[in-house]
């Protein structure tokens, strides 16, 4: 499994991607530019895929459903069934969100929610695949986050079988052979092949510019990580990012965009990314996809 320092490189890395910075930021939020509703929070959950509706009803628990939320319930509720990317009647989400994320519970609640739905099942299949470089377990992480962890074909477990799929034959490499079917295949050269298949997912934004630089880190023989790495950012330019630094803001509540930033050519590490932010889906848009997809074949 990650070790503490390899998973906060794999943070660090993701929300390089996400947000433009290597700390989480627990108060962001826009309007998500795919069209699903409002992004927000450490990983840009979504009200129009599920997940920013996940983190809410989490707080609600915490607050005994007494909070800032709570008079937008129904419709929260509704968008996230729905698969609704709509704002509309929700304009001040972001007002609502940033004031939220002030207080340690509902920090808690995007932490929980990031461990259940995205970092814990994306471990699982590495788990499956007897992963054992870094690079290769981080990358599902990245994957799970902007594509989401379910088995349907353009989530993490689609994409993973879509991959073993393409093996015919024994593949010998300098790293862990892995049990591929009926075939014994090299750990690295299974990642190029799942970095192929995630490629065809994406076609800008957030998830190409993981796929480039994990591209990157793989040439430059970086697959263990247990101090620093050198990687590319949102405008492709080489950053070091360190395990002395942190994923989490070293002031709760803060972007942490002051302290511990990434060492790059630039100002600032990368700018956000600005599309194709979101391709994961909710839990029932997944579920009548993959119906679908059973009743076509």
């Amino acid at each position: 499994s990650l070790t503490d320092c390899s998973k906060n490189l794999a943070f660090q890395l993701t929300n390089l991607f996400q947000l433009g910075q290597i700390q989480y930021d627990y108060g962001n939020c826009e309007v998500d530019d795919s069209g699903n509703g409002y992004a927000a929070g450490i990983v840009n959950f979504c009200t129009g895929t599920g997940d920013a509706w996940q983190v809410i009803q989490l707080y609600h628990e915490a607050t005994g459903n007494d909070d800032e939320f709570t008079q937008y319930d129904d419709i929260l509720q509704k968008y996230a069934e729905e698969g609704d990317g709509s704002t509309e009647g929700i304009e001040n989400f972001c007002e609502i969100w940033q004031q939220a994320s002030k207080t340690q519970a509902f920090m808690d609640a995007q932490n929980q929610i990031v461990d259940e739905l995205y970092f814990n099942p994306s471990q699982k299949y590495a788990d499956t695949l007897n992963l054992t470089l870094s690079i290769s377990r981080a990358q599902l992480y990245d994957t799970a986050i902007s594509h989401g962890a379910t088995e349907s074909s353009y989530s993490l477990g689609g994409m993973v079988k879509l991959a073993n799929s393409r093996f015919g034959r024994d593949i010998a490499g300098n790293t862990t052979a892995l049990t591929i079917g009926e075939y014994k295949v090299d750990e690295v050269e299974w990642l190029k092949e799942f970095l192929n298949v995630r490629a065809g997912y994406s076609s800008e934004g957030d998830a190409t510019n993981s796929i480039y630089s994990y591209t990157y880190i793989l040439e430059q023989g970086e697959y263990m990580w247990t101090d620093k790495i050198t990687v590319l950012n949102n405008r492709d330019n080489q950053t070091e990012i360190s395990c002395a630094n942190s994923f989490m803001p070293s002031v709760p509540g803060s972007s942490g965009t002051s302290k511990a930033k990434a060492k790059s050519s630039e100002t600032e590490e990368g700018s956000r990314s600005s599309s194709s932010r979101r391709s994961r889906g909710t839990s029932s848009q997944m579920t009548r996809d993959e119906e679908e997809e059973d009743a076509d074949e």
